[in-house]
């Protein structure tokens, strides 16, 4: 896979976070501090995983995927761990 292909990858998988506002309002108050860090903090994360996903591709493919699959992995659990 080239390298543009996958920068357009990472960009999809960073897309979630536009709609991270509206999810915050469906959610109920966030109770414990791992709650809190979750609803707070997975916008950043996921941001700052995308960036580092691009930027390690060009030298070590693999960590580029596996930051991408351990994303999509915390967007499947981030609303279990939140209810």
């Amino acid at each position: 896979m080239n390298e543009q292909r996958f920068k357009w990858i990472c960009v999809l998988s960073t897309l979630p976070v536009l709609l991270w506002p509206f999810v915050l309002g469906l959610l109920p108050s966030a109770h414990t501090a791992l709650q809190r860090f979750v609803v707070m903090g997975m916008p950043v994360y996921a941001i700052a995983c995308g960036y580092l996903a691009n930027y390690a591709y060009k030298e070590r493919p693999e960590v580029g995927w596996i930051l991408i699959v351990v994303l999509w992995l915390s967007y499947a659990v981030s609303p279990l761990i939140v209810n």
